[in-house]
């Protein structure tokens, strides 16, 4: 059976269940769900890091590095900016009701620091990078870069580290190839974990903004993704990259995790896809951790329903660039965010903007889970449509027949 099915299978039961969950069950229910996240995430860090670590090496020594990196940060700009602005045409033009405003105490997050950040990016002790807590994927990207670069200054001196490096990657590939085949059977308590959630609020006052969000990851997922592979030159069945990548599109859209879908797309990558792990290593990674381009127009299109709340006033232009200016900063800094990028977010958003509006964000928090689902899976759907295109434009890729799909 395919991968997808599988975990199409594991999430409509999930589903199915949820809403049997009672409200005193769900803690109980999210405890289970966080342990089987983590047991999802167990080799994904150390796969990561040997795996990005050869294909450095391998990119350098084909003399492909800068192409490539090149290519990835073109596409990241490119990606956020273009689903910033779908996601910012979308709800003014098609302006959803205003949200009462409630008033909380508490508060979800704390604002991220950049200086922190990059901290731990580069400890004062380099082995500190090891020891995270493991939702914070970039330092484990920024060494294994380092090290890939480092590989062939003696080709006979590195040869015993860079063998060492490509049985390692091998090896975690086979351990995560594991955890993906049987992460439907996961997948089935997360999913009840998640919507048991929603299918106990109100969700009444939400539903134009539920509605115009959908219809935005519908016609960037079934419309300008297709299109744009028909505007490239890639003449072939537009939506064949798309069947290739439903399996890690589903995770994300039911677990809500970057980290979940990163391992499993990676697999599907080179498995259903045909990019190899020179392209793969270097472009799932980073657009895990920067410029989510999901995330970012669910969390433009979120926030100008909180500026609409707020004000009794129409959005001005200048507010909209201004949201649309901060989305694409702020969807650079989600590294530490696997789990709650979307949400986490708008609240830097609201942070951001202007006083009395830095609890706006709790006024969508019962809508949460899926502000984040919808992001994550169009995530996963641009790291899997940008990894297609890298390869083909550097003749690496390798053409899978639908029928051997994973």
């Amino acid at each position: 059976m395919k991968i997808w099915i599988k975990l199409l299978i594991g999430s409509l039961i999930g589903l199915a269940a949820g809403f049997f969950v009672p409200v005193q069950a769900q803690g109980f229910f999210d405890s289970i769900s966080s342990l089987l996240i983590g047991i999802g995430r167990y080799a994904l860090f150390p796969f990561i890091f040997f795996s990005l670590g050869i294909g450095t090496s391998e990119l350098r020594q084909e003399k492909r590095l800068l192409r490539v990196y090149f290519s990835i940060l073109k596409y990241l700009v490119l990606s956020a900016a273009l689903l910033i602005i779908i996601g910012t045409l979308s709800v003014l033009v098609f302006p959803p009701e205003r949200i009462p405003i409630t008033i909380e105490a508490d508060r979800a997050f704390s604002a991220v620091s950049v200086i922190d950040g990059l901290k731990v990016i580069f400890p004062r002790n380099l082995f500190g990078v090891f020891f995270g807590s493991g939702d914070f994927l970039l330092p484990i990207v920024v060494l294994a870069f380092l090290l890939g670069l480092n590989m062939d200054f003696d080709r006979q001196l590195t040869r015993p580290v860079v063998q060492l490096f490509d049985s390692l990657s091998r090896i975690f590939y086979h351990l995560n190839s594991l955890i993906v085949e049987l992460f439907a059977i996961a997948l089935i308590a997360i999913a009840a974990a998640r919507i048991s959630h929603l299918s106990h609020a109100d969700l009444g006052m939400y539903k134009q903004i539920i509605i115009i969000v959908a219809v935005d990851v519908v016609v960037v997922a079934f419309g300008v993704f297709p299109g744009a592979l028909y505007l490239m030159g890639i003449r072939e069945n537009p939506y064949r990259w798309l069947y290739a990548s439903i399996g890690p599109a589903i995770a994300g859209l039911f677990t809500g995790d970057q980290y979940i879908s990163l391992g499993i797309v990676t697999k599907h990558g080179k498995e259903s896809l045909g990019v190899p792990r020179m392209v793969g290593s270097a472009v799932y990674p980073l657009f895990a951790v920067l410029g989510r381009a999901g995330t970012a127009m669910v969390s433009t299109v979120s926030f100008i329903l909180i500026l609409r709340s707020y004000s009794s006033l129409e959005i001005t232009f200048l507010q909209t660039l201004w949201v649309m200016f901060f989305s694409f900063i702020v969807s650079f800094i989600l590294g530490a965010m696997p789990g709650n990028g979307a949400f986490y977010s708008i609240f830097m958003l609201c942070s951001l903007y202007a006083k009395g509006l830095q609890e706006g964000y709790l006024i969508l928090r019962t809508i949460a889970p899926l502000l984040v689902s919808f992001g994550v899976f169009i995530d996963v759907l641009s790291s899997a449509f940008v990894s297609l295109l890298i390869a083909r434009e550097e003749n690496v890729w390798t053409e899978v027949e639908a029928e051997n799909f994973i």
